[in-house]
Formats: C-alpha cells, sequence, structure tokens
C-alpha cells in the first residue's frame, strides 16, 4: 500500500491528478448507481485545479452521473482554499454553474492556509470541513476545544454544516457531539476499505442505534 500523501503530490507534479480524479469520480458514480449500497446516501470528491481548468468539467461530472443514474445531489466536492485561491474567478463560475445542476459543495481543510472566511461567503458551500489540525489536542487543550466550539456554532449560524476530520478518540467524538457538530470523519469509526467491505460495513452500522453526530467515513 501506498499513502495517498506520497502518490498525490507526485500525481500532481506529472500532470496525472487530473486522470486520477476522473477515475475516481467515475467509480463513485458507479458505485452510488449499482444499488449495492443504498445505505450509502451521498459520496464527497476532491477536484483538482486541472479539472477545474478543462472546459468540459460539467459536462463531464454531469455524464458520469446521469450515464450511472445517480441524482445530482448525491455528489458532493471538496474543495481546498488553495485550489481556490489558484483562480477564485474561475471557481466562482464553475461552482455557480455547478450549484445549478443540483451539485454540492465542501470547503475542505478550513484551518489550513490563510482559513478565508470570504471563500464562505461568496461561493455556495453547503459545509465546512473542519481540518484534523484543529482537533488534534481537542478537547483536552482549552484553546482548541474554545476554537473547535466556536467554529461550530459561527458556521451553524451562517446556515452551514460542520464536518470534523481527524477524529480517532472517544472523548473527541462524543464532545463534538455535545457541540453539534454534524458530521465526524476519522479513524475512529473505519479506515479506508475497499468495496467489498465497504457494504456490508455501511449496512451494519447504519442499521445500529445512532445519537448525536453522524459519522463520516474516510
Amino acid at each position: 500500500m501506498i499513502s495517498p500523501a506520497e502518490f498525490i503530490p507526485l500525481a500532481e507534479e506529472t500532470g496525472l491528478i487530473g486522470e486520477l480524479s476522473w477515475i475516481v469520480l467515475e467509480g463513485t458514480c458507479r458505485l452510488l448507481g449499482s444499488g449495492r449500497a443504498p445505505d450509502l446516501r451521498s459520496v464527497s470528491i476532491n477536484l483538482s485545479m486541472q479539472q477545474f481548468a478543462e472546459q468540459e468539467l460539467i459536462s463531464r461530472i454531469v455524464d458520469s452521473l446521469d450515464r450511472n443514474g445517480v441524482p445530482h445531489d448525491r455528489l458532493k466536492v471538496e474543495i481546498t482554499e488553495r485550489v481556490l485561491l489558484q483562480d477564485m474567478d474561475r471557481m466562482r463560475t464553475a461552482m455557480a454553474e455547478m450549484a445549478s445542476r443540483d451539485i454540492h459543495f465542501y470547503l475542505d481543510d478550513f484551518g489550513t492556509g490563510y482559513s478565508n472566511l470570504s471563500c464562505v461567503l461568496d461561493l455556495p458551500f453547503e459545509c465546512v470541513k473542519l481540518d484534523q489540525s484543529l482537533v488534534a489536542e481537542f478537547p483536552d487543550d482549552q484553546r482548541a476545544d474554545l476554537l473547535v466550539r466556536t467554529l461550530v456554532s459561527l458556521f451553524h449560524n451562517m446556515g452551514l454544516q460542520v464536518v470534523a476530520e481527524g477524529v480517532e478518540a472517544v472523548p473527541q467524538a462524543e464532545t463534538l457531539a455535545r457541540y453539534g457538530a454534524d458530521w465526524i470523519q476519522g479513524y475512529y469509526y473505519a479506515r479506508p476499505m475497499p468495496e467489498s467491505e465497504l457494504i456490508p460495513f455501511l449496512k451494519e452500522k447504519n442499521h445500529a442505534p445512532q445519537g448525536g453526530a453522524k459519522e463520516v467515513l474516510v
């Protein structure tokens, strides 16, 4: 196994990241449209700046969704600030057109880079993902606890949902649920797994009694 932390930067350097991302998109739409994972309500994927620079970006996404019989709102597109800041005007135009096709957006890795709140105000995001670096010392560190609690409240007041990334321990999950985080993502719930394991895992997990925040698998 090779970590994405190793092969994604290499793919970006060599210009292969776009093609890899299209493969991920097609696989995602195939799974969502197959009916094999009815408990999987939506899947979020990352798109690269290379893809946003392609003229056929939106038509390719819509074609993949429609060809596999997937309602557009079951696909969530995650975008990092690093991608946004490369060409804000292009991103604003592309996101507006995709939003008109009922494709929704998550702001990924909030808490890294500039963490520019104007991105949240100006662009059609439905959800903000708090980066794992904000959660690493949470809730034991008082400042981290205050920051996470404040951000969850702030984004809720702006009408946005919140995902907390990098959750690995019971105190983190329980406190985030108490603070009202909409979704909790991290190895505490599951590690990456192949499709053959994911489908029975989802059936077991989603049919079990739950309370508080919902889980997001990584």
